[in-house]
């Protein structure tokens, strides 16, 4: 498949087939990561691949999770973009079950150059950037072998090191749960923006 190719078929998707992902392929994929660049040349990035159930179940545990829709939800969407309104109010009630059913569940754990909460400037936070660019590549190989996932963010990272056994210098990237795509998984589609608007050359 060609780079292009991969590009396009990439999608964010929440809603797996219960089928486990072979090995080989995620083997590639997490290779495909280590091969972006780092802001220092170390790749001092890790991954968790949790297979444990009772380890997802205190994941799950760590970040406060809805079920489903409920009035207050739906109110504090009401003046975001349709689109985006869309995607939260698919997303947060599958949170939980993305995470305790996804054939796959990797964590990614990145070595930060400066903590977050002490973070001045934006060249403190290159260590975070380079670990993006690491997670983008395994998406990019994953749906290479049409498999998808989904990036969710936790917030209480303490929490998750210590269910984890996470070094305190590290620090949790994402969680990325991931399969072959459900029959009937949600795709939103993606807005659409024209280079044209966004190219500009020399000065904004």
């Amino acid at each position: 498949m060609e780079l292009t190719d991969a590009i396009n078929l990439r999608r964010t998707v929440r809603d797996f087939f219960a089928d486990r992902v072979p090995y080989d392929v995620v083997k590639k994929a997490l290779q495909a990561g280590l091969k972006a660049p780092s802001y220092n040349h170390q790749k001092q990035w890790d991954f968790i691949l949790v297979k444990d159930k009772d380890i997802r179940l205190q994941l799950t545990k760590t970040e406060e999770m809805k079920d489903k829709i409920d009035e207050d939800l739906k109110k504090r969407f009401e003046m975001y973009d349709p689109l985006s309104k869309e995607m939260y109010l698919d997303a947060i009630p599958k949170q939980r079950r993305m995470i305790m059913e996804a054939p796959e569940l990797l964590i990614v754990v990145y070595k930060p150059k400066t903590q977050i909460k002490e973070s001045q400037r934006v060249y403190d936070l290159n260590c975070l950037a380079s670990v993006w660019c690491c997670i983008e590549n395994i998406l990019l190989s994953l749906a290479e072998d049409n498999v998808f996932g989904v990036t969710f963010i936790p917030q209480n990272t303490a929490l998750v090191k210590d269910v984890l056994n996470i070094p305190q210098e590290m620090e949790v990237a994402a969680f990325i749960p991931f399969g072959y795509k459900a029959k009937d998984a949600k795709i939103l589609p993606q807005k659409e923006a024209k280079l044209e608007e966004k190219l500009h050359i020399d000065r904004w």
